[in-house]
């Protein structure tokens, strides 16, 4: 166990330095190639930027504006290319592409109106990506490389601000080489790396002569990667690669810088930290061998020993007396504890030998006893059990897990299931999900130690109860519930009273219509639904014209006539969404809802007035009936119930104070 325990040591310590090793290394070299690809892009940016500069600066020149000299602008561009070499060829065109001056008299009198760097212009400066030569390639002097450029051209506008020509030049590609060999190629050869530039489309168009003109592998040279290892040519490489940004005025041509060095190089110093971490480890463990075997034998002897002796014994209090072992305090130490404890044991073992005895004596009365009491806790059970199977109350017992241990006789009148069938089910079982995750905030608050109190309805055999139901926690001595006693009660009959009383005050005895408590409440409601809905909805206030006239001639069994048929003949004129209200005595209300336009309710006004003056007769006597309307709309978001009413009694008023007989509609 010891060596094994050295053994993880070693090999956790080791494979913790050497991941630490490799992290650390691998990005040392990833700092360093970001540093130089940074450097190298910055170089690359600012070097472009400042051509892009000096091409708009030559633009400007004097010379170049002179469209009817030609000549003095060929010599203008010859001694300009004297100064800035690294142009390969820099030309001036008219307005239709034609080359009127170009320094050498390269391409004079051709056509590059179909040239990229020339139709670029026409939208602005412009500067073009990495090309090959198409018309100079048969001009220019032969060199070893195929000559490349970079297109800068610029529109030459005249004082009216109109385009005259473009001033075009191309930049030789070997620039960027002479960029790339003065500032990094030194440092690349030491560490055996090396440095590209991606185009747009992935192909290496600066670097390796051999890579120059490829694309390399699908996300080899992905912006933004930061450690990558890939391999190429069978061999792995770490890259890091950064994009072109632009310097200044200079936009930047997406380009993409990748530096990348061989793991093998990178990782040098890491590869051999590993070998001497090996090599130490192997040591270590190969001296800890010897060690724990001699510690193994020295501790084991002594117990090996007491092993034996003990091993010899059917019992620990019998036998001859323990060896007294040595070799080490721990050995000495349990040797002496073995031998106190073996003559202890002998001691023990004749106490109880007398203690066993008089215990069988003990367990015969105990015995006596337990029959007796146990007598008189049946007894006990069986009148509980009578009194409650006779109550009209569903009681039952639920342990902590939710099941049923005890139920009363009530739930098989009830449920139409035997009690028994139900025990040790859990209340989800036997209730069912809805009914139980109706009750399951009650159940937990019971389990918590909490009394609950609640009413419910259920059906249950084909019966529907309003139930009163308690649940009352069984809370233990140490303050833990093991479940909870429930006390169900059928309170339909006094629901089912509760509810025609509460029917009979929201109803009018004389016209059915709901009352004013009832208006009250479903007033509330159909604006908050008009809130919701974005819809508009009507208050119409109504009453009978000379309602007190037909009441003092006729009587009040005519005016209670009059009041059923006036009722009638609104409920007819409207949909069985609206709600139509007496508030009292001749006063009505109607309620629409779901209006897309105000004039919805004006139509609504008019149907009652028609419906309300048809001709009707009491008695013999031909009675006049008209009424008046007071009409408030509201889209739900302005006024509350109170002041919609009050809106639509004051367009009442006026409708009145207008002659009777007709509508108005609220300000």
């Amino acid at each position: 166990m010891v060596l094994a325990a050295v053994a993880v040591a070693l090999l956790s310590s080791a494979l913790l330095i050497e991941n630490f090793a490799r992290a650390h290394a691998e990005r040392r070299a990833v700092e360093g190639l970001r540093q130089v690809a940074v450097d190298f892009r910055d170089a690359l940016d600012r070097g472009m930027a400042q051509q892009f500069k000096e091409i708009r600066v030559l633009s400007q020149l004097e010379p170049f504006r002179r469209f009817d000299d030609p000549a003095a602008m060929r010599r203008a561009l010859d001694q300009v290319q004297i100064g800035f070499d690294h142009f390969a060829w820099m030309g001036v065109t008219d307005a239709d592409g034609r080359v009127l001056a170009a320094a050498g008299g390269l391409l004079d009198g051709v056509n590059v109106s179909k040239r990229p760097w020339w139709q670029g212009a026409q939208k602005g400066p412009f500067v073009g990506d990495v090309h090959a030569a198409v018309m100079l390639e048969k001009l220019l002097p032969r060199q070893s490389d195929p000559w490349r450029f970079v297109d800068f051209a610029v529109p030459l506008l005249d004082s009216s601000g109109q385009r005259r020509g473009v001033f075009g030049a191309h930049l030789s590609w070997s620039w960027a080489r002479q960029i790339k060999s003065e500032l990094i190629d030194a440092t690349m050869a030491a560490h055996q790396a090396d440095a590209l530039v991606l185009g747009q489309d992935g192909t290496v168009i600066l670097g390796p002569s051999a890579l120059e003109g490829r694309k390399l592998a699908e996300g080899m040279g992905e912006p933004g990667m930061a450690l990558r290892q890939h391999a190429v040519d069978g061999e792995d490489y770490f890259g890091v690669s950064v994009q072109s940004t632009g310097y200044g005025a200079y936009p930047g041509l997406g380009w993409t810088v990748l530096v990348r060095q061989p793991v093998s190089v990178a990782l040098a110093d890491y590869y051999l930290l590993r070998h001497q971490i090996v090599l130490s480890a192997a040591l270590l463990l190969a001296l800890a061998v010897p060690m724990c075997w001699w510690l193994a034998r020295r501790m084991s002897r002594p117990l090996n020993q007491l092993t034996e002796a003990l091993a010899r014994r059917h019992h620990l209090g019998s036998g001859e007396q323990l060896p007294q072992v040595g070799g080490y305090r721990e050995a000495a130490v349990l040797s002496h504890a073995l031998s106190e404890l073996t003559r202890r044991q002998a001691e023990q073992d004749q106490w109880l030998a007398q203690l066993n005895a008089s215990l069988e004596l003990r367990v015969e009365d105990r015995t006596v006893e337990l029959q007796a009491a146990m007598i008189k806790q049946e007894a006990s059970e069986r009148r509980l059990r009578t009194i409650a199977d006779n109550l009209p109350v569903l009681i039952s017992y639920i342990d902590a897990e939710q099941r049923l241990r005890f139920l009363n006789a009530t739930f098989r009148t009830w449920m139409g299931t035997e009690p028994e069938a139900a025990l040790g089910r859990t209340m989800k079982d036997i209730f069912g999900v809805v009914i139980y995750e109706q009750r399951l905030p009650a159940v937990k608050g019971a389990l918590a130690g909490v009394r609950q109190r609640f009413e419910t309805r259920s059906e249950a055999n084909g019966v529907q109860r309003d139930l009163l139901t308690e649940y009352i926690p069984d809370v233990q001595a140490d303050g833990t519930v093991a479940g909870f006693y429930t006390l169900a009660t059928d309170i339909t009959a006094f629901k089912q009273v509760e509810r025609e009383l509460d029917q009979l005050s929201r109803i009018d005895a004389l016209t059915g219509l709901p009352n004013r408590r009832q208006f009250d409440q479903r007033l509330a409601e159909a604006l908050a639904r008009s809130r919701r809905s974005g819809l508009q909805m009507a208050l119409m206030f109504l009453d009978i014209d000379h309602f007190k006239q037909i009441n003092d001639n006729l009587g009040h069994a005519a005016g209670d006539m009059v009041l059923k048929v006036f009722a009638e003949r609104v409920c007819s004129c409207v949909r069985e969404t609206d709600l139509v209200c007496r508030l009292a005595g001749d006063e009505f209300v109607l309620i629409l809802e779901g209006l897309n336009q105000t004039e919805e309710a004006t139509v609504v006004a008019q149907k009652v007035l028609d419906a309300v003056s048809a001709p009707l007769s009491l008695a013999g006597t031909d009675v006049a009936l008209s009424t008046s309307i007071g009409v408030a709309c509201a889209r739900g978001d302005g006024d509350s119930d109170a002041a919609l009413l009050d809106r639509a009694d004051d367009a009442l008023y006026a409708a009145k104070a207008a002659g009777r007989g007709g509508w108005r509609m609220a300000e």
